[in-house]
């Protein structure tokens, strides 16, 4: 998952194609808070929102001819390190890889 490219707060990023970086960016979270609820043995009840982000997401880079969605991270060191998100994979899994 795209998660263990954060390392700290500070951490900013970047998405590839820009106007996709708000769905991107919601599925991260869903994504997130998913993994967080079931580390605590929390009732997840977000599941119908995360699979709608991202039939959104994988419909959006489809008709865009998109196979990748790169997100990248800049650590507050100034270090960058990027992830190529494939659509194919998550459209399978339905879960960022």
């Amino acid at each position: 998952m795209a998660d263990d490219l954060f390392t700290d707060r500070g951490d900013t990023y970047e998405i590839d194609p820009p106007d996709l970086g708000a769905t991107v960016q919601r599925v991260l979270e869903l994504s997130l808070a998913k993994r967080l609820s079931d580390q605590l043995h929390n009732p997840w009840t977000q599941e119908t929102e995360l699979q709608e982000v991202i039939s959104k997401l994988i419909a959006a880079a489809h008709s865009r001819g998109l196979r990748t969605v790169r997100l990248t991270v800049t650590h507050k060191t100034g270090q960058k390190v990027s992830r190529d998100l494939d659509i194919e994979k998550i459209g399978k899994d339905r879960v960022l890889q």
